[in-house]
């Protein structure tokens, strides 16, 4: 366990997430010897397995199947445009605590942990493009380029929808943060706030992926079978089974019958992909015999 010293706990105590400046974390990810070698690993597997990666597919130079993963229960989710600012919040959600835990210990103190987290999430990265590499998903996206949409669709080819990194990275993140304060010995007032924020923001973004129409709900059980696997001691079955329970409790322009079956049938891909992953070294093997399976049926129209 490392220990804050007692003043800075004083400061940070009480204070929201995202009440930190992400300045912080920049400004110090970048310069701090002890973080550099994990955030350039980080931007490389998010330029290389991410960016250029769709875009090497899109341009023609790359040749990965690319598979529609569009569900009929997609249709029951409504286009609600207002909700783009909580999707795009995604970067600065796991950003900010960063900033908290700098605020908490101290730049020094904070880049191990600091680089421990940016190690989990190109972890996280890495393993989702194996999958990519396998096969490419997109979904309908609505023809609306106002506003921050109009970004989105220039920098995002949409050929990464299984699994969706942002609900992988959400669920990662406020996954970490629980094991993390009970490791370092939080008091239970921050670890009640912080845990409580973080867990109702990525609840807030899974949504906001369906809404945005960025994602599939074939793409949500994906991901969290993804993290499941891959981090077990972090997000656990029970832990996915909760989140899912979590999500529209209360939806927008959605029947509370229309939220429940969303959430039944993203439980019954989540725990097909864990039964049939049983004796499966790699995590990947039930979620490829899926894609290539709804594929087929795609292209038959069956």
């Amino acid at each position: 366990m490392t220990t804050a010293p007692e003043k800075r706990i004083r400061k940070v105590a009480g204070r929201p997430l995202a009440s930190f400046s992400v300045l912080r974390s920049y400004a110090n990810l970048l310069f701090r010897p002890r973080s550099i070698p994990a955030i350039f690993a980080y931007l490389r597997t998010v330029v290389c397995n991410f960016f250029m990666l769709q875009f090497l597919v899109k341009w023609g130079i790359k040749k990965i199947p690319v598979v529609r993963v569009d569900h009929p229960l997609d249709q029951t989710i409504p286009f609600l445009p207002h909700k783009v600012g909580i999707y795009l919040h995604f970067i600065n959600f796991w950003i900010e605590p960063l900033s908290m835990l700098i605020c908490h210990y101290g730049a020094h103190k904070a880049m191990r942990f600091c680089a421990e987290w940016l190690r989990a999430i190109t972890r996280a990265y890495d393993e989702a493009a194996r999958m990519y590499r396998f096969r490419m998903s997109t979904m309908t996206r609505p023809a609306y380029h106002k506003g921050q949409f109009l970004t989105i669709h220039l920098l995002d080819p949409h050929l990464l929808c299984v699994p969706s990194l942002h609900i992988a990275i959400v669920v990662l993140c406020f996954s970490f943060y629980r094991h993390f304060f009970e490791r370092e010995q939080f008091s239970e007032a921050e670890k009640q706030q912080w845990n409580a924020e973080l867990y109702a923001g990525a609840v807030a973004i899974a949504e906001s992926v369906l809404y945005v129409k960025q994602h599939s709900v074939n793409c949500v059980p994906a991901a969290l079978y993804m993290v499941s696997r891959l981090f077990p001691d972090l997000f656990t079955p029970i832990d996915a089974v909760a989140f899912i329970d979590a999500l529209f409790q209360q939806p927008e322009g959605m029947s509370g019958e229309q939220a429940r079956t969303v959430r039944e049938h993203i439980l019954d891909m989540y725990e097909r992909f864990l039964l049939e992953g049983t004796l499966d070294d790699d995590w990947r093997a039930p979620v490829q015999r899926w894609i290539v399976a709804y594929g087929r049926e795609n292209q038959s129209g069956t």
